[in-house]
Protein backbone atom coordinates (compact mmCIF):
# COMPACT_ATOMS: atom_id res chain seq x y z
CA UNK A 1 0.00 0.00 0.00
CA UNK A 2 1.72 3.39 -1.09
CA UNK A 3 0.78 6.32 0.76
CA UNK A 4 -0.25 9.79 -1.37
CA UNK A 5 3.24 11.56 -1.55
CA UNK A 6 1.21 14.63 0.68
CA UNK A 7 0.97 12.49 3.54
CA UNK A 8 4.47 11.54 3.55
CA UNK A 9 5.78 14.99 2.85
CA UNK A 10 3.43 16.47 6.08
CA UNK A 11 4.88 13.68 8.31
CA UNK A 12 8.39 14.38 7.37
CA UNK A 13 8.01 18.31 7.68
CA UNK A 14 6.18 17.42 10.85
CA UNK A 15 8.73 15.71 12.50
CA UNK A 16 11.55 18.32 10.93
CA UNK A 17 9.45 21.10 12.40
CA UNK A 18 9.72 19.66 16.44
CA UNK A 19 10.93 21.54 18.86
CA UNK A 20 13.79 19.63 20.04
CA UNK A 21 13.91 19.41 23.90
CA UNK A 22 16.07 17.86 26.03
CA UNK A 23 14.19 14.32 27.07
CA UNK A 24 13.91 11.15 25.38
CA UNK A 25 10.92 11.70 23.57
CA UNK A 26 13.33 14.30 21.64
CA UNK A 27 16.11 12.19 21.38
CA UNK A 28 13.69 9.01 19.67
CA UNK A 29 11.98 11.69 17.59
CA UNK A 30 15.97 12.52 16.23
CA UNK A 31 16.47 9.07 15.56
CA UNK A 32 13.66 8.58 13.28
CA UNK A 33 14.51 11.64 11.49
CA UNK A 34 17.97 10.10 10.96
CA UNK A 35 16.23 6.78 10.16
CA UNK A 36 16.97 4.54 13.02
CA UNK A 37 13.08 3.52 13.34
CA UNK A 38 13.71 0.72 15.61
CA UNK A 39 15.98 2.73 18.12
CA UNK A 40 13.22 5.40 18.06
CA UNK A 41 10.09 2.84 18.22
CA UNK A 42 11.99 1.62 21.58
CA UNK A 43 12.22 4.69 23.17
CA UNK A 44 8.72 6.00 22.40
CA UNK A 45 6.56 3.75 22.98
CA UNK A 46 6.81 3.24 26.63
CA UNK A 47 6.26 7.20 26.88
CA UNK A 48 3.28 6.51 24.31
CA UNK A 49 2.06 3.74 26.65
CA UNK A 50 1.99 6.17 29.71
CA UNK A 51 0.20 9.05 28.35
CA UNK A 52 2.86 11.02 26.64
CA UNK A 53 0.96 12.87 23.87
CA UNK A 54 3.89 13.74 21.56
CA UNK A 55 5.46 9.94 21.84
CA UNK A 56 1.65 8.65 20.79
CA UNK A 57 1.97 11.19 18.32
CA UNK A 58 4.93 9.78 16.64
CA UNK A 59 3.84 6.03 16.77
CA UNK A 60 1.16 6.77 14.78
CA UNK A 61 3.16 8.69 12.00
CA UNK A 62 5.15 4.91 12.43
CA UNK A 63 2.23 2.81 11.72
CA UNK A 64 0.78 5.11 9.24
CA UNK A 65 4.05 5.12 6.96
CA UNK A 66 5.75 1.72 8.20
CA UNK A 67 8.83 4.15 9.67
CA UNK A 68 10.22 0.50 10.75
CA UNK A 69 6.66 -0.98 11.62
CA UNK A 70 3.94 -3.02 9.22
CA UNK A 71 1.65 -0.19 7.65
CA UNK A 72 -1.24 0.05 9.27
CA UNK A 73 -3.93 2.36 9.53
CA UNK A 74 -5.97 1.57 12.51
CA UNK A 75 -2.92 2.17 14.64
CA UNK A 76 -2.11 5.02 13.52
CA UNK A 77 -5.99 6.09 13.97
CA UNK A 78 -5.96 4.57 18.28
CA UNK A 79 -2.42 6.43 19.06
CA UNK A 80 -3.62 9.77 16.97
CA UNK A 81 -6.80 9.42 19.51
CA UNK A 82 -4.87 9.13 21.77
CA UNK A 83 -3.17 12.13 21.26
CA UNK A 84 -6.08 14.13 20.53
CA UNK A 85 -7.83 13.10 23.65
CA UNK A 86 -5.13 15.47 24.73
CA UNK A 87 -5.64 18.59 23.07
CA UNK A 88 -2.38 17.20 21.16
CA UNK A 89 -3.63 19.22 17.76
CA UNK A 90 -1.59 17.61 15.21
CA UNK A 91 -3.17 14.11 16.20
CA UNK A 92 -6.42 15.87 15.41
CA UNK A 93 -5.59 17.10 12.52
CA UNK A 94 -4.10 13.85 11.33
CA UNK A 95 -7.30 11.81 12.04
CA UNK A 96 -9.39 14.28 10.13
CA UNK A 97 -7.05 13.46 7.26
CA UNK A 98 -7.08 10.02 7.84
CA UNK A 99 -10.89 9.60 7.55
CA UNK A 100 -10.87 12.00 4.39
CA UNK A 101 -8.62 9.91 2.23
CA UNK A 102 -10.45 6.22 3.97
CA UNK A 103 -7.22 4.28 2.56
CA UNK A 104 -6.17 1.15 4.54
CA UNK A 105 -8.19 -0.31 6.99
CA UNK A 106 -9.69 2.94 7.88
CA UNK A 107 -13.16 3.77 5.75
CA UNK A 108 -13.32 7.31 4.46
CA UNK A 109 -15.63 9.05 7.29
CA UNK A 110 -16.08 12.93 6.10
CA UNK A 111 -18.99 13.29 8.93
CA UNK A 112 -16.42 12.30 11.13
CA UNK A 113 -13.11 14.25 9.62
CA UNK A 114 -14.99 17.51 9.93
CA UNK A 115 -15.62 16.52 13.26
CA UNK A 116 -11.50 16.70 13.95
CA UNK A 117 -10.98 19.44 11.10
CA UNK A 118 -12.90 21.93 13.56
CA UNK A 119 -11.47 20.38 16.47
CA UNK A 120 -8.13 21.35 15.03
CA UNK A 121 -9.28 24.44 13.63
CA UNK A 122 -10.19 25.77 17.55
CA UNK A 123 -6.30 25.20 18.28
CA UNK A 124 -5.88 27.56 15.83
CA UNK A 125 -4.07 24.96 13.12
CA UNK A 126 -3.15 26.52 9.85
CA UNK A 127 -3.75 23.98 7.34
CA UNK A 128 -7.33 23.01 9.06
CA UNK A 129 -8.41 25.93 8.96
CA UNK A 130 -7.67 26.39 4.96
CA UNK A 131 -9.41 22.76 4.90
CA UNK A 132 -12.44 24.14 5.79
CA UNK A 133 -12.54 27.38 4.55
CA UNK A 134 -12.13 26.02 0.99
CA UNK A 135 -14.89 23.52 1.63
CA UNK A 136 -16.93 26.27 2.68
CA UNK A 137 -15.91 28.27 -0.42
CA UNK A 138 -16.73 25.56 -2.98
CA UNK A 139 -20.09 24.46 -0.90
CA UNK A 140 -18.55 21.04 -0.64
CA UNK A 141 -21.25 18.37 -0.45
CA UNK A 142 -19.68 16.51 2.51
CA UNK A 143 -19.89 19.97 4.40
CA UNK A 144 -23.30 21.52 2.95
CA UNK A 145 -25.76 20.61 5.66
CA UNK A 146 -23.83 22.26 8.48
CA UNK A 147 -22.42 25.37 6.86
CA UNK A 148 -24.61 27.77 8.31
CA UNK A 149 -23.48 26.37 11.16
CA UNK A 150 -19.98 26.18 11.39
CA UNK A 151 -19.78 29.56 10.14
CA UNK A 152 -21.81 31.06 12.88
CA UNK A 153 -20.05 28.58 15.47
CA UNK A 154 -16.51 28.94 13.95
CA UNK A 155 -16.32 31.70 11.07
CA UNK A 156 -14.14 34.27 12.87
CA UNK A 157 -11.31 31.92 13.55
CA UNK A 158 -11.52 31.01 9.86
CA UNK A 159 -10.16 34.06 8.35
CA UNK A 160 -10.25 37.82 8.17
CA UNK A 161 -13.12 39.69 9.27
CA UNK A 162 -14.67 42.73 7.89
CA UNK A 163 -17.93 44.17 8.44
CA UNK A 164 -20.53 46.47 6.43
CA UNK A 165 -19.58 50.17 6.56
CA UNK A 166 -22.19 51.33 4.84
CA UNK A 167 -25.45 51.69 5.69
CA UNK A 168 -27.20 48.98 3.16
CA UNK A 169 -25.66 46.24 1.11
CA UNK A 170 -26.19 43.77 -1.34
CA UNK A 171 -24.83 40.19 -0.42
CA UNK A 172 -25.38 38.09 -3.91
CA UNK A 173 -24.98 34.34 -4.97
CA UNK A 174 -22.44 35.17 -7.41
CA UNK A 175 -20.44 37.68 -8.04
CA UNK A 176 -22.01 39.97 -10.38
CA UNK A 177 -24.41 42.71 -10.27
CA UNK A 178 -26.49 40.67 -12.31
CA UNK A 179 -26.74 37.52 -9.85
CA UNK A 180 -29.75 37.51 -7.32
CA UNK A 181 -29.59 38.83 -3.86
CA UNK A 182 -29.06 36.77 -1.06
CA UNK A 183 -30.10 39.23 1.63
CA UNK A 184 -29.62 42.81 2.25
CA UNK A 185 -26.90 43.26 5.14
CA UNK A 186 -27.22 46.22 7.80
CA UNK A 187 -24.23 48.41 8.72
CA UNK A 188 -21.81 46.88 11.41
CA UNK A 189 -22.84 43.11 9.97
CA UNK A 190 -19.70 40.98 10.92
CA UNK A 191 -18.13 38.69 7.91
CA UNK A 192 -15.36 36.53 7.38
CA UNK A 193 -13.76 36.19 3.73
CA UNK A 194 -13.27 32.73 2.19
CA UNK A 195 -12.13 34.06 -0.70
CA UNK A 196 -12.02 36.26 -3.33
CA UNK A 197 -12.42 37.32 -7.07
CA UNK A 198 -11.34 40.69 -8.49
CA UNK A 199 -13.62 43.30 -6.64
CA UNK A 200 -16.01 40.91 -5.20
CA UNK A 201 -15.43 38.80 -1.43
CA UNK A 202 -17.01 35.49 -1.58
CA UNK A 203 -17.57 35.72 2.91
CA UNK A 204 -19.63 33.86 5.97
CA UNK A 205 -22.17 36.24 7.82
CA UNK A 206 -21.37 35.46 11.56
CA UNK A 207 -25.25 36.03 12.71
CA UNK A 208 -26.47 34.09 9.95
CA UNK A 209 -24.21 31.89 8.60
CA UNK A 210 -25.21 32.64 5.01
CA UNK A 211 -21.99 32.48 2.46
CA UNK A 212 -22.09 34.81 -0.83
CA UNK A 213 -20.64 37.22 -2.65
CA UNK A 214 -20.35 40.81 -1.69
CA UNK A 215 -18.46 43.84 -3.34
CA UNK A 216 -15.27 44.55 -1.89
CA UNK A 217 -15.61 48.37 -1.33
CA UNK A 218 -18.68 48.33 0.74
CA UNK A 219 -16.67 46.27 3.22
CA UNK A 220 -13.77 47.56 6.03
CA UNK A 221 -11.79 45.33 8.69
CA UNK A 222 -13.54 44.51 11.18
CA UNK A 223 -12.09 45.84 14.24
CA UNK A 224 -12.21 43.02 17.35
CA UNK A 225 -13.97 43.81 20.98
CA UNK A 226 -14.80 42.16 23.60
CA UNK A 227 -18.50 43.23 22.05
CA UNK A 228 -17.42 41.90 18.77
CA UNK A 229 -19.76 37.91 19.19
Amino acid sequence: MTKPVYYILYALITLLAAPLEASDVSDAINAMRAGNFAEAYCVLKPYAESGDAEAQYNIGWMYLNGYGLMMNDSKALEWWRRASDQGYTDASFSIAMLYSLGEGQVDRDMDKAIEYYLMAVEDGHEDANMIVRSMLARDDKSIRQRKQEIVRTYGYLLGPLFDVKVERANLRRKPSLESKIVTVLNQGEVMVELSAKGKWMQVGVLKSGEVAWIYKSLLQPHVLTNRSF
